[in-house]
């Protein structure tokens, strides 16, 4: 490639690089990007991250087995940006968002579960309309291939908040009994803070490695002087 396919590869119309103390410019800039980096990027080798596919995630332990598979996990397109701020200081980026999440695919379980023996291997349904994620990115400076700065992600924390209920839903429990099924799916969907917590984390941490690792292939093809105003 020569340098002036580079040049244009690395100059992106749809960002505007903001001083670290303008939070209204980066709010702005940051939901601008999500439009276009959760559709892909071929040039940049940034794949789609809305649909998101995952293969196999496993949430283990002494009472419960449990593994979801061929996740595919819709909404992170149609996530708000609601705050974002830089400490320079502790070189990190922190974002908090609110999307609308759909997961489906196959699911194996056996164990306990909300205090009760459960087991079943079938399709699985998770979805709300609102939860909200914050995540505080760990940043570095690295010089890049072209010879300019650019950002990389080198490890990353997380919170969520569910704002509203989320729906659950597992087939063929106690191999499709549905009179044993139904008992326990009632009680999943009443409780379902408490049954997010106990299967959900697993699901949001995998698919937040996912999209770091997204967001990695954007910073690595675009040089920081698009996201900042260095003071």
């Amino acid at each position: 490639m020569v340098l002036e396919e580079k040049q244009k590869l690395s100059q992106v119309s749809y960002i505007k690089p903001c001083k670290p103390t303008d939070k209204a410019c980066m709010l702005a800039s940051a939901q601008n990007a999500i439009q276009y980096v959760s559709s892909g990027i071929p040039e940049f080798g940034v794949i789609p991250s809305d649909p998101l596919s995952i293969n196999d995630v496993r949430n283990d332990d002494a009472n419960l087995k449990l593994g979801f598979r061929n996740m595919k996990i819709v909404g992170a397109s149609k996530c708000k940006v609601e705050n974002i701020s830089r400490d320079l200081a502790k070189s990190t980026v922190t974002v908090t968002m609110e999307c609308p999440l759909k997961a489906n695919g196959q699911y194996d379980l056996k164990g306990k579960m909300l205090f009760f023996e459960a087991f079943g291997d079938g399709d699985f349904e998770i979805k709300t309309n609102r939860v909200k994620i914050t995540v505080v990115q760990k940043i570095k400076s690295v010089q890049g291939a072209d010879g300019k700065k650019h950002w990389k992600i080198t490890g990353f924390d997380y919170s969520y908040d569910l704002v509203e209920k989320v729906d659950i839903q597992f087939d063929n429990l106690f191999g499709g009994d549905e009179t044993r099924a139904k008992p326990i799916l009632e009680i999943m969907n009443h409780s379902w803070k408490d049954m997010v917590t106990e299967i959900g984390g697993p699901i949001i941490k995998q698919l937040l490695s996912e999209i770091i690792a997204i967001v990695n292939k954007f910073y690595h093809a675009v040089p920081s002087e698009n996201f900042e105003i260095v003071e």
